[in-house]
């Protein structure tokens, strides 16, 4: 099997309800879809899943101008000559390693499709049976948070992340609230998304969280401050997780050899694909920090991605955010990513276990004119 052709489709999807977090509101996700086409038809399919920095969709003129000319012709099942290629073409910005994991997402799912397997079996095999899920609730008035909270629970799902921001008295009222609300019976996760600008300040935030037993507090400190995370992983005694700190595997060499991260939340995107995202968590493994996936959130596609590594990953430590289709109003890709009981099961068939839609494709598509 060889490539023969790879082009990016820039998307605009919306989501069910405006999201707003630390970062920013979002409306609608625009990201770029990656088609890759093998020369007996087969389709391979990746999503560059970004949110910061133009988006994903800005990315998709990278994928054509730059790594089309990298993949066509080559084997989908070589990898590692892909990824020094990638990497020698894209040398500078952390951000192409988007648009190299969506790349790479495809590839897999095309070698996928040749094996007959699905990609879990591609970075390991299954590790487990079922995934446990996170949904996010965004920063919002005290009672719109709670409507959402109850419609998530309602669904089945038992842990729920606060997302946070400079208002730390309205994170702590939250977060009292749904302790109040709904008990013990749901894990309650908090994501600062680096709103903590220094390390007193988070101390005195997480001192404030204690009494409601959080599972973890992730990303409160700005991305390049290792030296804080340590720091604050030494003295907190709610767990830390990194987030923005961490996407390639360099940074995860360099958070956990400083001791600045409990928990690691992996991401395909950030981390350049699904192998790396499990190099990253076989990392995290060996030096006995925990791992949970991340979401951008992405669409089908990359949350299909998200959840063969999950699957596949040495050790999941805690309820994962591989979910992302579940906050979009629609999707490009028809499905078969199952959840019961806010438990996501393995993906079916060969490859993602997806299929691309293309008039959903074309009635969402960017024009790039």
């Amino acid at each position: 099997m060889k490539v023969t052709r790879l082009e990016a489709v820039p998307v605009s999807v919306p989501l069910r309800e405006p999201f707003t977090s630390a970062l920013g509101v979002q409306a609608t996700s625009d990201y770029g879809i990656v088609i890759a086409e093998a020369d007996d038809g087969t389709i391979g399919l990746g999503e560059i899943s970004l949110i910061w920095h133009g988006n994903g969709a800005a990315l998709c003129d990278l994928v054509d101008r730059s790594l089309a000319p990298v993949v066509v012709g080559t084997d989908p099942f070589a990898l590692t000559r892909f990824q020094e290629a990638a990497a020698e073409t894209l040398a500078f910005g952390r951000h192409s390693l988007t648009a190299v994991a969506a790349v790479e997402t495809a590839l897999l799912d095309l070698a996928g499709k040749a094996a007959g397997r699905p990609v879990y079996d591609l970075l390991g095999g299954l590790a487990r049976d079922r995934v446990p899920l996170s949904m996010s609730l965004p920063i919002a008035p005290l009672d719109e948070v709670l409507d959402r909270a109850h419609r998530l629970v309602g669904a089945g799902f038992r842990t729920l992340k606060a997302k946070g921001g400079a208002d730390h008295d309205r994170l702590v009222e939250v977060v009292a609230a749904l302790r109040a609300e709904f008990g013990p019976r749901i894990g309650v996760r908090v994501d600062l998304n680096m709103a903590c600008p220094l390390v007193k300040d988070a101390l005195r935030l997480i001192g404030r969280l204690e009494p409601y037993d959080v599972l973890s507090v992730e990303q409160p400190l700005p991305a390049d401050d290792v030296e804080g995370m340590a720091e604050l992983c030494a003295r907190s005694t709610v767990p830390i997780m990194a987030d923005e700190s961490v996407w390639s595997v360099g940074d995860a060499w360099r958070v956990l050899r400083a001791r600045a991260a409990d928990i690691v939340n992996v991401y395909v995107p950030e981390a350049g694909g699904p192998t790396r995202a499990r190099r990253i968590a076989d990392l995290c493994a060996a030096a006995g920090a925990g791992v949970a996936v991340g979401s951008m959130p992405e669409l089908g596609i990359g949350t299909a991605a998200a959840a063969h590594l999950a699957f596949s990953s040495p050790r999941l430590d805690q309820p994962s955010d591989v979910a992302g289709h579940l906050y979009h109003a629609d999707d490009v890709v028809r499905t078969t990513l199952t959840i019961e009981n806010g438990f996501l099961l393995p993906p079916t068939g060969p490859g993602l276990g997806v299929e691309l839609d293309r008039d959903r494709l074309d009635a969402y598509r960017i024009d790039r004119s």
